[in-house]
C-alpha cells in the first residue's frame, strides 16, 4: 500500500471506532567519514504505522511495518487484546478533538539537495595538515513524512533536514580532540565548512590538557553544556513526577527557585523547527508555555493518562516518539544582550567548559549532580591559558542556578535554542 491508500483506509476505520493512527515514513541518505576518506554510504527507507485504540475504557497500542490491509486489521485486534488485558488506574472515554489551522513553514528544498555534491564538499574539507591525525563523523539528509488520524480529524506533516557531525583528532604529543555538531533545516543555511572549522578549532584549542587545580572558579558553559543542564531540569517538570514527588521540583510550582535570568519557553509552532506541531499525538492542541519565567517554575506537562489520573488538563505534549509520555516540542532559552567575548574578557579566574561527563548519574528526585569536567580552557584576567581536565563539579541545581548569566549568541539544535552560560564562584574539587 502506498501512503495515500494507507491514509484513506485508516481514515475510514477511524470514523467508526475510537482508534488513532500515526504513520511515519522516513528516508535518509547517510555517509560516514573516517580519517581522510568517506565510507559507509547508505540509504535507509522505513515506514511504520502505529495503532492506538480505546476499548471499554482501556487503551492498547500496537505497531506494524510492511503495511497491508490484513496487517492493519491484525494490528487493531492486537491493540484491542492488549487493552483488554491491561490493568488501568483510569477510564478513558475518547482521544482529543482539537483542531489547529496554523501553518508551520518547512523548507522542502532540502529534499532535493544533491547529496553527492555535499560529499564532495566534505572531501575538500578533510584536508591533511601536520597537526591533524584524522576525522570522524557523518552527514545525513533526512526526509520524514507522517500523518495522524483520529475519529475527529487528521493532520499531515513533513520534515526535511541535514545533520553533520565532525570529530577532529590532533597528533601532538598529548593527543586532543574537538567535536562539533550542526543541524540545518533551511537550504541556504547549510554550511559544511563551518562545522569542520569549528571542530578543528576546538581540537587545536584543547591541545595538551593538564589536570586542573582545585579551587573557586567562574564557569562558562558552551551552548551544548547549557542544553544538557536544562534538559535535566525539564525532565523534572513532567506531571507524574511532580504528582508522585519524584522530582526535585514537586514543591516548587509558582516559586522562584532559580535566577531571574532564566526564562525557558515552549514554542510549539515555530517555522523551520523540527519538533513543531499543532496538536500532539493524542489529539490535543499544543500551546505556548512559560515553563520557567524569571526563575519561577510555572508549568508541568501532562498526557491524557496523567490528566485523568490527577484531574488535570492534557497539555498537548504526548508524542509517539516518546512512547506517549509527556515531552516538549520546541524549547527556547531566552538570550541576553551580552556578547560571549565580553563575558570571557571580564572573567578573572575561570574555565570555558567544552565537555562534562556524568549527566546520566544526576538525581532528578533531589536535583543533586556529580560531574567531571573532562575538557575546558582556563581563563585568567580575560585571556585563555592552558587546557584543563579532571576537575569535579558537584552540588544541587537549585544552588548552581541561583545566579546565572546568558550570552546573546545561541546555537540551534533543531528544536531548541541555547546560549553560552556563566556562573560565578563555583567550587571545583
Amino acid at each position: 500500500m502506498n501512503k495515500e491508500e494507507i491514509f484513506n483506509y485508516c481514515k475510514n476505520i477511524s470514523k467508526k471506532e475510537e482508534i488513532t493512527f500515526k504513520y511515519i515514513k522516513s528516508e535518509s541518505e547517510k555517509a560516514e567519514f573516517r580519517n581522510f576518506s568517506i565510507e559507509n554510504y547508505k540509504m535507509n527507507n522505513i515506514d511504520k504505522l502505529f495503532i492506538r485504540v480505546i476499548d471499554k475504557g482501556k487503551i492498547g497500542s500496537y505497531s506494524i511495518q510492511g503495511i497491508t490491509k490484513e496487517k492493519i486489521e491484525k494490528g487493531i485486534k492486537k491493540a484491542k487484546d492488549i487493552a483488554k488485558n491491561k490493568k488501568s488506574e483510569v477510564k478513558f472515554e475518547s482521544f482529543g478533538k482539537d483542531v489547529n489551522h496554523k501553518q508551520i513553514k518547512s523548507d522542502f528544498r532540502i529534499e532535493n539537495v544533491d547529496f553527492s555534491k555535499k560529499l564532495e564538499e566534505i572531501k575538500k574539507n578533510l584536508t591533511k595538515d601536520k597537526y591533524i591525525q584524522g576525522y570522524l563523523g557523518g552527514i545525513s539528509k533526512n526526509h520524514i513524512e507522517s500523518f495522524f488520524i483520529n475519529p475527529y480529524f487528521s493532520k499531515e506533516n513533513k520534515k526535511d533536514f541535514v545533520s553533520l557531525s565532525s570529530l577532529v583528532i590532533t597528533k601532538n604529543k598529548k593527543k586532543s580532540s574537538g567535536d562539533f555538531f550542526s543541524i540545518f533545516t533551511k537550504e541556504e543555511d547549510i554550511d559544511i565548512n563551518q562545522t569542520f572549522m569549528q571542530a578543528k578549532h576546538n581540537a587545536y584549542t584543547l591541545m595538551d590538557p593538564v589536570n586542573g587545580e582545585k579551587g573557586e572558579y567562574t564557569l562558562i558553559f558552551t551552548p551544548e553544556i547549557t542544553r544538557e543542564f536544562f534538559e535535566f531540569i525539564l525532565s523534572g517538570t513532567k506531571g507524574e513526577a511532580i504528582e508522585k514527588k519524584n522530582s526535585f521540583l514537586h514543591d516548587s510550582l509558582g516559586k522562584k527557585i532559580f535566577s531571574e535570568n532564566i526564562n525557558l519557553k515552549e514554542e510549539p509552532t515555530l517555522d523551520y523547527f523540527l519538533s513543531s506541531s499543532k496538536i500532539d499525538d493524542e489529539g490535543f492542541k499544543t500551546s505556548k508555555k512559560n515553563i520557567i519565567n524569571k526563575g519561577v517554575f510555572r508549568k508541568p506537562i501532562y498526557n491524557l493518562y496523567e490528566s485523568i489520573k490527577y484531574n488535570k488538563k492534557p497539555t498537548g505534549n504526548a508524542f509517539l516518539e516518546n512512547g506517549f509520555d509527556p515531552e516538549y516540542t520546541n524549547i527556547i532559552q531566552e538570550a541576553s544582550n551580552k556578547k560571549i567575548d565580553d563575558m570571557i574578557s571580564k572573567t578573572k579566574k575561570g574555565i570555558l567548559i567544552y565537555e562534562i561527563l556524568g549527566f546520566h548519574t544526576n538525581k532528578i528526585t533531589t536535583g543533586d549532580f556529580s560531574l567531571t569536567i573532562s575538557s575546558g580552557k582556563a581563563i585568567r584576567d580575560g585571556q585563555f591559558k592552558e587546557t584543563v581536565t579532571n576537575l569535579n563539579l558537584t552540588g544541587n541545581l537549585r544552588e548552581l542556578f541561583r545566579e546565572i548569566e546568558f550570552s546573546k549568541e545561541q546555537k540551534f539544535f533543531g528544536s531548541s535554542l541555547y546560549s553560552f552560560s556563566k556562573i560565578q564562584k563555583v567550587k571545583l574539587i
